[in-house]
């Protein structure tokens, strides 16, 4: 009965503590937005900089990896879809296995994988370390906001090549495939490129960018939110640790979410 009663106070705190993180988060979300508008362009103009800087790191630097994974995404996919789709008398239908597989769901997932393990760990590490430092206390005592210097530049940066990212992605994988149907069936460019296309709904990009969009700020805000709760050193590297893991979890739910509503909104 004890060991119950253990395993329901460690439960009940477990989730009293995910509703104060999510509760926080939602938090942090309204201030940034709110500093994001009222500053209007005045208020993105001062923090160019910074949000160059992030962009940088988070969309540029990671632009070969993100290229390797959409160009061996493209290839697998093509390969698996010429191999076993003739078998059942579908084989020209892989411009809408190109669609659905990258545009709709992996661009944007994989994206995100790629941006929460180097970005995010990164910016939970770098506001942890300026609270430890106390950097974050002495630009307070200047008068200068840690959410509009700090949080809001990286959500802006991060959603902004969480987009572009996604979109190399989507371009790099539709290469890697055709370039394996060209080595395998020899299939003109032309007629491979009017499949895909074909397939291609509006729907199908307004999905794609938005949960580009929503994975770009979730990583944005529980990585800043994670380095905001550090207290002291060895806090750090569990700030890393918490902010990849909590992103892939939202990440990941938010997904089935999107993908389940656009699946009931097409019935």
């Amino acid at each position: 009965m004890k060991r119950f009663l253990r395993f329901v106070d460690s439960l009940g705190a477990w989730a009293v503590s995910l509703f104060k993180m999510v509760f926080d988060v939602f938090g942090l979300f309204y201030d940034t937005v709110t500093v994001l508008f009222a500053g209007g362009r005045k208020g993105i103009a001062s923090s160019l900089k910074q949000i160059i800087s992030q962009v940088l790191f988070t969309g540029v630097e990671a632009f070969w990896l993100v290229g390797i994974i959409g160009l061996l995404c493209g290839i697998t996919i093509i390969i698996q879809a010429m191999t076993n789709m003739p078998k059942f008398g579908v084989g020209e239908y892989f411009g809408n296995i190109l669609i659905i597989v990258v545009i709709r769901e992996l661009g944007p997932f994989f994206t995100s994988l790629v941006v929460v393990g180097r970005s995010g760990s990164a910016l939970a590490t770098f506001i942890g370390n300026m609270r430890v430092s106390k950097e974050l206390s002495a630009l307070e005592v200047m008068g200068i906001d840690p959410i509009h210097f700090i949080v809001m530049p990286a959500f802006v940066a991060m959603v902004v090549s969480m987009v572009c990212l996604s979109v190399y992605f989507d371009v790099i994988a539709i290469i890697g495939g055709y370039f394996i149907a060209q080595v395998k069936v020899s299939i003109p460019f032309g007629y491979f490129m009017g499949t895909v296309l074909g397939a291609l709904h509006p729907l199908d990009l307004v999905e794609s960018v938005f949960k580009t969009v929503v994975f770009g700020a979730i990583t944005a805000l529980v990585s800043c939110y994670h380095g905001l709760a550090v207290t002291n050193t060895r806090e750090l590297p569990q700030a890393a640790l918490k902010s990849v893991v909590s992103c892939m979890i939202a990440t990941l739910l938010i997904n089935i979410l999107i993908t389940m509503s656009v699946f009931l909104y097409s019935l």
